[in-house]
């Protein structure tokens, strides 16, 4: 079998986990339209679109990191990442915004209040921890994972990367002992939000430029910058939405990566245990603390959130060890072709809202089902036109503009360390969320 094939093959069970974490999101957002009684028995028992995207979290920290390792490039990490998820971003973003021109879909007014703000917000992927609100709700989950690629940026720039384990159970420790986060710190005004977005944009700049140059000293700086910077924003930029969990959000990520770890060798399987049982205890603690602030510490909630620990995690756990049989074709797709879902199917929703409410109230349950299937297939047909027509070609650009950098600048790349043997052609659903 070619080598390219073997590839797929071994990140298959990581698409079929991409697959299985949208397809928990879409039916969080759908439910809410249509098969309300089904959301009104499932969400007393299961947070699906929490279980969704913690999944999602859990496969970044496990790839993400591994790559950065495997190719020994900071310029070249950034590259990839900016290049694999600003395209279809950008894209989504106007769409929305000339859908809000045309009188289709709802923007937040302070959006339209500053638009310069917004913007630059936006371009950053960081506009939760700055106090300005979304174009678009389910954008939250690309500013945590900015977040990540900051911190572990740094962490490889000083020859940290190994720490992540350590980390992840300080970050759990101090989720606990701070939570609740007092949210907005540095943005809680409009002027302030505008101050602080123009202040990490340019520390952005010069940071991504500084590890662009490929200069070891400038990369060492400018990794800091960026990994303190994300730091900073953690601690007081939280959202209100996430002041009990924003922390544990980037724990949660490095779990996958101790999992990726202990996976190739480079620690032993009892410690990546001890890691996810910390992260994992430190959620359920944070969770039963908010349900307590909001008076709902009852028995069924608090299985609930037990519920969606075990079934994120116990997804991920269930793929790995199953990840040498054959991943579906279909849900192998699904996972491909995931990004472009999470980013496209809630504005289509918003978009078809009334008439989806309207069938959903009218429609008895069975009924449903083909106005749901049709609007998955909206969904499917549109993901797969911008993973064809943006994702694909961001991707070709930043492997051309990483060689052309290293043709210009010459190489930044370092040994970190022994990893995984990896084809060097791999498929493109190899490629994290």
């Amino acid at each position: 079998m070619p080598a390219e094939s073997n590839a797929a093959e071994r990140m298959a069970w990581l698409d079929g986990l991409r697959a299985v974490a949208v397809l928990l999101v879409v039916y969080a957002h759908l439910s809410r339209t249509l098969f309300t009684g089904a959301r009104a028995f499932s969400s007393e028992r299961l947070h699906a679109g929490t279980a969704g995207v913690m999944l999602f979290f859990l496969v970044s920290g496990y790839i993400i990191p591994a790559s950065l390792e495997r190719h020994g490039s900071l310029r070249t990490f950034w590259v990839s990442r900016l290049c694999r998820l600003l395209p279809l971003y950008v894209v989504v973003t106007l769409a929305v915004v000339a859908l809000h021109a045309g009188g289709l879909l709802p923007l937040d007014p302070a959006l339209a209040a500053d638009p310069l703000t917004a913007a630059v917000a936006h371009v950053t992927m960081l506009p939760q921890l700055l106090g300005v609100p979304l174009v678009t709700p389910v954008l939250w989950t690309l500013t945590f994972e900015m977040a990540f690629y900051l911190l572990v940026g740094a962490l490889f720039a000083v020859r940290l990367h190994g720490a992540g384990s350590l980390l992840a159970m300080v970050l759990a420790g101090l989720a606990v002992g701070t939570a609740p986060l007092a949210p907005l710190l540095l943005a809680g005004t409009p002027a302030a939000a505008r101050t602080l977005t123009l202040l990490v944009a340019a520390a952005l700049v010069v940071g991504l430029g500084a590890v662009a140059g490929g200069r070891r000293r400038a990369v060492v700086a400018g990794a800091v910058l960026l990994g303190g910077l994300a730091a900073t924003l953690l601690v007081a930029g939280q959202d209100p939405a996430h002041a009990w969990d924003g922390l544990l959000i980037i724990a949660v990520m490095l779990v996958g990566t101790a999992v990726h770890r202990a996976d190739h060798g480079r620690i032993r399987w009892w410690q990546a245990g001890v890691v996810a049982a910390v992260v994992a205890t430190a959620l359920l603690v944070n969770w039963c603390a908010e349900l307590a602030s909001l008076h709902a510490l009852t028995p069924r909630y608090v299985a609930r959130s037990v519920l969606t620990l075990v079934v994120f995690a116990g997804a991920f756990a269930l793929f790995r060890l199953t990840r040498r049989w054959r991943t579906p074709r279909p849900l192998a797709w699904v996972g491909l072709v995931s990004y472009s879902v999470y980013l496209v199917h809630y504005v289509l929703i918003e978009l078809l809202r009334p008439v989806l409410t309207d069938l959903g109230d009218r429609l008895p349950a069975l009924a449903e089902v083909p106005v749901a299937a049709a609007y998955l297939g909206l969904v499917a047909g549109i993901s797969w036109l911008t993973y064809r027509f943006v994702e694909l070609p961001g991707q070709r650009f930043g492997r051309r503009a990483a060689r052309w950098m290293t043709a210009r600048w010459g190489s930044d790349a370092r040994p970190a360390g022994p990893v995984a043997a990896q084809p060097a052609n791999r498929d493109p659903r190899a490629i994290a969320r």
